[in-house]
C-alpha cells in the first residue's frame, strides 16, 4: 500500500518548448513528492503525507499552466505585430489616397470655377444676341410696314398705268377705224370726182372752176389728212367727209339733171370751201391741243415709267435687305441654338464630372481616371477597369505622364501597354501602335523573358522628374490605372 502511493506521489520528467525570435528554450523540472524513507518511518502522520503529495501535484499542474500560458501569449504578440504592420501598411495607402482624392477634389473645384465663369459668360452673350434679336426684330416689322405701304402705292400706280394703257388701246383702236373709213370716203370721194370730171367736159369754164376747186379741196384733203394724226380728230374729220360726200353726191345729180345749175353748183363749191377753211382751222386748233394733251400725257407717262423704276429698284433694295435680314436673323438662330447646345454640354459634363469626382475619378483633358488601391495581374486590373466602363491607360503627350505623376504619385501602377502578341513591338490595349514613351534606362529588358507587361511610376527611377516605364511579369500584382474618355459629352 505504501509502495503504491510513493509511486503515485512521483513526479516524471517534464519538457516543454516554445519559439521566440527564432531561439528554443528547453525548460526541465524533477521533484520528488516523497521519499520511500520518509513514508517507510514509523510513527508519520498519513494524513499529513497525503496533503503534501496533493500539494505537490498542484504545484506540477500550475508550473504546467504557466507555461502554456507564456505560450499563447507569445503567440499573440507575433500575431499582433503582424497585424500592427498590416494596419500601418494600410494606414499609408489611405494616407496616399486622402491626398490624391484632396488633389483631385482641388482639380474639380478650379475646373469647376472655370465652367461657371464660361457660363455666365455665355449667358451674358446669350442676352446680348436676344436684345439684338428683338432689336432687329422690330426693324424688320418698321421695314415691313414700309414695304407695305409702298407695295399699296407701287398697286396704285400699277392700276392707273393699266388703266391708262386700255385707254390709250382703245383710242389706238378708234384712230385705227376712223383712219379706214377716211380712206373709203377718199375712194368715194375719187369716183365722184371722176363722174363730175366726166360732166365738166361739156363746159370748159366750169370745168376749169371745178378744177380749182377740186384742186383746192385735194390740198384741203390732203391737209385734212395730215392734221387727222391725232386720233380725237378723226371723228370730226369723218363726219365732215360725210358731209362733203353728200354735197358731191347732191352735187353730181345737179350735174346730170341740168347743165346750167354748174353755176349754182359753183356757188355751193365755193361755200363748201369756205366750211373746209374753216373745218381746217379748226382741225388745225383740234391738233394743236391734242398735240399739248398728247405731250402732257407722254411727259406724265415718262414720270410714271421713272417712278415705277425707281419704286422696282427701292422694291429689290428692300427685298436684297428683307434677305439680309432673313440670313442674319438665321444666323443669329443658329447660333444661339449652338449656344445652347454649348452650354447643355457644358452642363452635362459639368453633372458628369461631379458624378466622376464623388466616385473617386479624377478629370484631366476630357478623360477621367482612376486609381485601384487593390493589387492584381495586368489581365485583373484590365477586367476591373472594364467592368468600370474604363480601360488601362494609354498615355499619348509628356502632360497626360505629367499629369499622372503629379495625381497619382510615384506607386508603380499598370498602364495599358503590352507586347504579347509579338515580343518587342509594344500596343496599346485600343490596338495603336506606341509613338510617345518614357521607359527608364534599359527599359524594355524582358527579363529572364517574362516581361510582357507595362507598368509606370517605375521605383527604379525616384530622381525622375515624371514617373518612367518598365516591363513587368504580367502576373505581377500592382494597382491599375484606369482611363475612360468623356467626348462623348
Amino acid at each position: 500500500m505504501e509502495m503504491n502511493e510513493y509511486k503515485r506521489a512521483k513526479s516524471s520528467i517534464r519538457y516543454e518548448k516554445f519559439d521566440s525570435d527564432n531561439s528554443d528554450y528547453i525548460w526541465e523540472n524533477n521533484r520528488t513528492t516523497a521519499s520511500y524513507q520518509e513514508l517507510k518511518s514509523p510513527g508519520r502522520d498519513t494524513a499529513g503525507s497525503r496533503y503534501y503529495r496533493l500539494a505537490a501535484v498542484c504545484l506540477g499542474i500550475l508550473c504546467v499552466l504557466l507555461l502554456t500560458a507564456i505560450t499563447v501569449m507569445c503567440v499573440k504578440f507575433k500575431h499582433l505585430a503582424t497585424q500592427r504592420d498590416q494596419r500601418q501598411q494600410s494606414y499609408n495607402n489611405l494616407t496616399v489616397e486622402k491626398e490624391g482624392l484632396q488633389t483631385t477634389h482641388e482639380n474639380l473645384a478650379r475646373e469647376k470655377d472655370v465652367l461657371q465663369t464660361s457660363y455666365n459668360k455665355l449667358s451674358t452673350d446669350r442676352d446680348q444676341l436676344q436684345t439684338s434679336y428683338n432689336s432687329m426684330k422690330t426693324e424688320r416689322d418698321q421695314l415691313k410696314k414700309e414695304k407695305d405701304g409702298l407695295a399699296i402705292e407701287r398697286d396704285q400706280l400699277q392700276t392707273k398705268n393699266t388703266n391708262l394703257t386700255v385707254e390709250r388701246d382703245q383710242l389706238q383702236t378708234r384712230y385705227t377705224n376712223l383712219t379706214i373709213e377716211r380712206d373709203q370716203l377718199q375712194t368715194s370721194y375719187t369716183n365722184l370726182t371722176m363722174e363730175r370730171d366726166q360732166l365738166q367736159t361739156k363746159n370748159t369754164n366750169l370745168t376749169i372752176e371745178r378744177d380749182q376747186l377740186q384742186t383746192s379741196y385735194t390740198n384741203l384733203t390732203i391737209e385734212k389728212d395730215q392734221l387727222q394724226t391725232s386720233y380725237t380728230n378723226l371723228t370730226i374729220e369723218k363726219d365732215q367727209l360725210q358731209t362733203s360726200y353728200s354735197n358731191l353726191t347732191i352735187e353730181r345729180d345737179q350735174l346730170q339733171t341740168k347743165n346750167t345749175n354748174l353755176t349754182i353748183e359753183r356757188d355751193q363749191l365755193q361755200t363748201s370751201y369756205t366750211n373746209l377753211t374753216i373745218e381746217r382751222d379748226q382741225l388745225q386748233t383740234s391738233y394743236t391741243n391734242m398735240t399739248i394733251e398728247r405731250d402732257q400725257l407722254q411727259t406724265k407717262n415718262t414720270n410714271l415709267t421713272i417712278e415705277r423704276d425707281q419704286l422696282q429698284t427701292s422694291y429689290t433694295i428692300l427685298a436684297i435687305e428683307r434677305d439680309q435680314l432673313q440670313t442674319s436673323y438665321s444666323n443669329v438662330t443658329n447660333e444661339k441654338d449652338q449656344l445652347k447646345n454649348e452650354k447643355d454640354g457644358l452642363q452635362n459634363m459639368l453633372t458628369v464630372l461631379e458624378t466622376y469626382n464623388q466616385q473617386g475619378w479624377v478629370y484631366f483633358g476630357n478623360k477621367v481616371y482612376f486609381f485601384s488601391t487593390e493589387k492584381k495581374s495586368w489581365s485583373e486590373g484590365r477586367q476591373f477597369c472594364t467592368e468600370r466602363g474604363a480601360d488601362l491607360l494609354i498615355i499619348n503627350s509628356r502632360e497626360e505622364q505629367e499629369f499622372i505623376t503629379k495625381a497619382f504619385g510615384s506607386s508603380e501602377a499598370w498602364i495599358g501597354l503590352t507586347d504579347t502578341e509579338k515580343e518587342g513591338v509594344w500596343k496599346w490595349v485600343d490596338n495603336s501602335g506606341l509613338t510617345t514613351a518614357f521607359w527608364w534606362t534599359g527599359e524594355p529588358n524582358d527579363y529572364d523573358r517574362n516581361e510582357d507587361c507595362a507598368i509606370t511610376g517605375y521605383k527604379g527611377a525616384v530622381s525622375e522628374r515624371v514617373s518612367t516605364w518598365a516591363d513587368y511579369p504580367c502576373d505581377h500584382p500592382v494597382v491599375g490605372l484606369c482611363e475612360k474618355s468623356l467626348t462623348e459629352f
